[in-house]
Formats: C-alpha cells, structure tokens, sequence
C-alpha cells in the first residue's frame, strides 16, 4: 500500500497463444492458481437472446510458469462460472430457465422438470456429476477443503426438495426458494446450507454483494442491512455494518465504487478498517490504483476475494491484478 493510494500490481496475464480465443470464465483459485475457460470466437455462451448451441471449451490453469490445458467438450452452459474441485472443476450457468410446468407426480417427474446448471469435470474433460445450482448466480468458489461456496443476486431463485417428507415413497413437495443469497455445497453437488435458513444469520438476504472465500473462514456483504458475515463450522456471525472485502485478522479492507455513471467509472476507494468488539472503525481511506499509479477507467469486470488478497480484472480480461493486505 503506498500513500497516496491502494495500488494494484499483475497477478497473471494469459499467455499470447490463446489470444484467438474468447474468455468465457476466468477465476483464481483457493492456491492462487488462475483459472480460465476459453472458447471459440463464435460461440454464444456469454450472449443474451442468441440460440445456445453446445459449444467445446477448454479449461485452462496457470500456476506460475506451469499451464495446464483440459478439454471440455459439448458444454450447454450460458454465463458460466469455473473454478478447481479436486483435481478436476465445477462449473454451472449463471442462468438457467425454472421449471413452468405442472407439479411433478413422480419423482422422475420431478427430476425432468428441474434443470441441472451445474457440472463436476473430471481430470480428463469427462462429465462426472450434474446438479441444479439456482439461477441468478453471482459468483462460483471453491475453498481448499473443497465446498463449493454460490452467492446470488436479487433475481435468484432455486428449486430445493422440501426439507420435511413424511412418506418417502412420494415425490418430494418442490419449493421454489427465491433470493437464496449464498448456498454452500459438498464437492458432490449437494447443498449443505442455506443463508436463508440460517437463523443466526441476518434477517434479510436478499443479494450478496462481496463474497471472500479463506481457508479458515468465510466472509460476505449481503443486501438489504449490509452486515459483514462471517460463517466457520461454529456458524455464523454478523459482524456489524461494513462495505468490503479483504480481511486480515482483525484488519479489513473495504473495496467499493464512488459515484455513478460512465464518469465515475473505475474510481475505487479502498477504506482500511479494524474489527472490534463494536462497529467497524475505519482508519483511512486511499484510492485504488493501477500498477502505474493511475485509477482503472472502467469498473472491474470480475473480482475474486480469498483473505487478505483481492483479485481484479477491468477492461482486459485476459490479466488479472491483486491488491493485498
């Protein structure tokens, strides 16, 4: 951190001979490795409206000097997010069609009607698993014991089985659970815990606006009251009220954009705070800078927080910058 500002420096750039292809996804992982998923030009898989055709992608991993290439062929996914599981990925649509039709009566009924957005890759590029992830994803991350932590925003919605069946033998009763704000899953596809359902969490979880996925804990910002979230195995725990997110111990950062409009694109204030016992007291406030010294001119087009380090990419999403504490 210099003091005139918080400056970014290059964390990773794409190598040059995949400048013929478009990034699809792209993330950095629970070990710092950077993630991305690569297609061809004319694939539609990041277009509104246009017909989604299955399309063959390749997953890409850089870890220093060290890049490893997985093919991943027939993908169906439109906005897809990505990011390591074992030794292989998880992906999933940010956005997927909900079931409109009628109750299910059986259970394979059911099954039909429910989209599975997600999907488990092996190694190889090989299809291990699917799953229905929800639609309205915001961001996909996988932690180093292997959860696959999804956040959402205000337009989700999920198709859960209903948590009480009394006879096993029937189809189970499908709510549709809208606005689930952050979902936990195991490394197989299934959920493990829902912020909505969590009493100890807040009232209102409506969006969550800043996920940091650590080793130890997890950190989010979710709309409408704006607390700072903090969920281990013992729980979770507000926080009081903040606006971030990188966290070292008692230390964090909050990341956040001043103004509106095309104007005030890219103008970041990083405010420096200390968690107590109380609110959040901030200590000082700087603004984020480029690696020259000069603020981005355009707001960042993804953001990925793990700790004490927060990734950013703008305008070229082919590097990725970290700003750390």
């Amino acid at each position: 951190m210099s003091g005139q500002g918080a400056r970014l420096r290059v964390w990773c750039a794409l190598p040059e001979r995949y400048a013929d292809r478009n990034v699809a996804a792209s993330t950095v992982d629970a070990t710092g490795r950077v993630i991305a998923l690569l297609v061809a030009p004319d694939a539609a898989c990041t277009e509104r409206g246009a017909a989604l055709q299955p399309y063959a992608a390749t997953a890409v991993v850089i870890d220093g000097g060290d890049v490893t290439e997985v093919t991943i062929p027939e993908l169906d996914l439109r906005f897809p997010k990505i990011d390591v599981l074992d030794d292989g990925f998880v992906l999933a649509a940010a956005r997927c069609r909900m079931p409109t039709g009628p109750e299910a009566t059986t259970v394979a009924e059911l099954e039909a009607q429910i989209p599975h957005n997600a999907r488990i890759v092996n190694a190889d590029g090989s299809i291990r698993t699917t799953f229905h992830a929800g639609d309205g994803i915001e961001q996909l991350m996988v932690d180093r014991a292997g959860n696959i932590w999804i956040s959402y925003f205000d337009e989700a919605s999920i198709c859960a089985p209903h948590p009480v069946r009394q006879n096993r033998t029937q189809p189970p009763h499908r709510t549709s659970m809208s606005m689930p704000g952050l979902i936990r899953w195991t490394a197989a596809g299934d959920a493990a815990w829902y912020a909505t359902q969590d009493r100890n969490g807040p009232a209102s979880w409506v969006d969550c606006y800043a996920l940091n996925v650590g080793i130890h804990r997890t950190w989010a910002y979710p709309y409408t009251g704006f607390p700072l979230v903090e969920i281990d195995q013992d729980g979770v725990r507000p926080v009081r009220s903040a606006s971030g997110i990188i966290v070292a111990g008692q230390r964090v950062a909050f990341v956040a954009g001043q103004g509106h409009g095309p104007q005030a694109a890219g103008r970041y204030l990083v405010t420096f705070s200390r968690i107590t016992d109380g609110p959040v007291e901030a200590t000082t406030t700087a603004p984020l800078l480029l690696p020259t010294g000069h603020r981005p001119t355009t707001w960042a087009r993804r953001t990925v927080c793990r700790d004490n380090r927060m990734w950013m990419q703008f305008g070229d999403e082919r590097t990725w910058y970290v700003l750390a504490m």
